[in-house]
């Protein structure tokens, strides 16, 4: 027993050496393209971040495994200093991946240092659940954590820690206050934190680089912000965590210098590291988002926007929500002007429609004046009956032609007219559940304040943990799903149960509701075949999406490859 968890230990030490040596290969050769990268290099970054999200999965589940390992060995530490190491390194871990389990370890090394009783290192970590609260947009916590510490009984980079992170507290207030007197002595307070917080932080440390490339940001010398950050960027190991936080302040830099290229590359780094090392707490992505929104890319954006969106649910940070919330607002209304367009367009079509309708108007007409031309012709001249039978057909056959146009023309109005149906409805109901979520934020936003006020701390953690409030939300969505698609094809699960052998046929419990069988092929119905968007739509996994549909054709009536093509054709003209 005790060689085969050395052959684990062993084989999980092996993969994280080969995974390292990968990962320092790849960001050697991103490092050499770094100096002049094009707009093809950023294209193709892209392209890999859009591979990356695909495999989130399976970057999760590197990073549960190392914290597992991290479990294992904590379990097993008999000394105080090793459950402090072990407890930190565990910290470090959750620290981009879930906020509430740093804060947790972070308890847990507290509770130790004060057994160990070293009031600096008590007071490091303290500092360090402080900076854990106000990333998370919880600056009350944060200042009340603060003003527990004695900093006369810290020293070296404990005391560095405090006071940067009253300095990132500070700065945060000074950022979102609606007072401008009150931001003004945030700000202040920040600077001066700031100033404190670099002469005790080791100078390689990444607090310090990152605190002074905000000062010199403040201060508007981005060419200096941008030597400090070659220094940081020659101490990191590409593809790191930190990695990604140094690619950030790098595209700050080239951002302010107006660089559109370099500054596109560095994001691109940054949301890639982030990405492949299951960064929940992602900055770049949103910043992604917005970047691809501004130049018109909305289908990534919206795909961007949605991932780190699941992404800060996760971590547990409202800061990143609330900056998600205008974005896909402004989604919401760019797809509202294309569906504006996707009208005028529908009117052009409908108007040619109508000219060709004329068009065959007036060819019936002149058919009809040759048919009693050839009648008079016939009577007067008597022509042979096998030339008149010739004529006719010809006409009979310029008739039947003319008849099917007209029919093609009638249906092609239907499906237009059909299509149009179904975005205004689907449209409509896309923009009144955005309204009706932008108020429960903002219900749920006045009611944190009410208890926070209250210093109703135990109410509020368990307003913000709550799982029915997410059960609620998707039931009302999948309602209001229901009930639309229901009111655009009132006869679909009728009609969809005629497509199956009687012994397949499936049973609704409510005529306004669809069980899961029936909203997967409701959502085929729309157009939406992809199994993995079916999936995320409904919360499944994609292999339980698959196994329906496979279950669902197997007792198909005809041929089961056929089945989904005729249930998009369920309520066609």
């Amino acid at each position: 027993m005790k060689s085969t968890k050395q052959s684990d230990i062993i084989h999980y030490c092996a993969n994280h050496i080969a995974m390292t040596i990968t990962l320092l290969w790849f960001a050697a050769i991103s490092v050499q393209a770094a100096p002049h990268p094009t707009k093809d290099t950023v294209d193709s970054l892209l392209h890999c971040i859009d591979t990356a999200i695909g495999q989130t999965d399976k970057y999760v589940q590197k990073k549960t495994d190392r914290i597992d390992y991290l479990h294992t060995k904590l379990d097993k530490a008999e000394t105080l200093s090793a459950k402090y190491e072990l407890s930190y390194q565990l910290y470090t871990e959750y620290l981009p991946f879930v906020n509430d389990s740093a804060i947790f370890y972070l308890e847990q090394c507290t509770d130790i240092a004060r057994k160990l009783n070293d009031p600096s290192k008590t007071g490091g970590c303290l500092s360090l659940m402080a900076l854990c609260c106000s990333n998370a947009g919880i600056y009350l916590e944060s200042v009340s954590i603060l003003k527990t510490i004695d900093p006369s009984q810290l020293n070296g980079i404990d005391l560095g820690l405090y006071y940067y992170a009253y300095s990132h507290v500070s700065n945060e207030l000074a950022y979102y206050g609606k007072f401008a007197n009150m931001r003004k002595q945030y700000a202040d307070a920040s600077t001066r934190y700031f100033t404190l917080a670099q002469h005790h932080l080791p100078s390689n440390h990444k607090y310090n680089y990152m605190s002074q490339e905000m000062m010199l940001h403040k201060h508007n010398n981005i060419k200096q912000s941008l030597s400090i950050n070659n220094q940081w960027l020659q101490q990191v190991q590409p593809g790191s965590t930190e990695y990604a936080i140094v690619a950030y302040y790098r595209y700050l830099d080239y951002k302010a210098m107006g660089d559109s290229i370099q500054m596109m590359y560095w994001l691109a780094e940054s949301v890639l590291s982030d990405v492949k090392n299951a960064v929940m707490d992602q900055g770049s992505v949103w910043e992604m988002a917005n970047q691809l929104m501004s130049r018109g890319d909305i289908d990534r954006s919206y795909r961007y926007i949605c991932f780190t969106s699941d992404c800060a649910d996760r971590f547990g940070s409202r800061q990143r929500l609330s900056y998600i919330s205008p974005l896909l607002s402004r989604i919401a209304q760019v797809y509202k002007a294309k569906e504006e367009r996707s009208n005028r367009s529908l009117r052009y079509t409908i108007t040619a429609i109508s000219i060709l309708s004329l068009l065959l108007l007036i060819a019936l007409v002149y058919v009809h004046r040759k048919r009693n031309q050839l009648a008079i012709t016939r009577d007067h001249l008597a022509l042979s009956n096998n030339q008149l039978q010739d004529t006719n057909a010809q006409l009979s056959s310029l008739n039947n032609q003319l008849s099917s146009l007209n029919s093609q023309l009638t249906t092609l109005n239907s499906q237009l007219s059909e299509a149009n149906r179904v975005k205004d409805e689907y449209v409509g109901r896309f923009l009144s559940l955005c309204s009706i979520y932008i108020d429960k934020l903002e219900d749920i936003r006045k009611k944190v304040i009410k208890r926070v006020k209250n210093r109703q701390y135990a109410e509020l953690v368990e307003l913000t943990r709550s799982v029915e409030f997410s059960n609620k939300e998707s039931n009302e969505l999948y309602a209001n799903f229901d009930t639309a698609f229901l009111q655009l094809f009132p006869t679909f699960v009728d009609d969809f149960n005629a497509l199956l052998k009687p012994q397949n046929r499936i049973t609704q419990p409510d005529n306004n509701t669809l069980n899961t069988p029936i909203r997967i092929f409701a959502l085929i119905r729309l157009g939406i075949t992809d199994s993995s968007k079916i999936a995320e739509f409904l919360h499944y996994s994609v292999n339980t999406i698959y196994n329906y549909r496979a279950n669902i054709k197997n007792g198909a009536v005809g041929d089961r490859t056929e089945f989904e093509d005729n249930v998009k054709k369920i309520g066609m003209p």
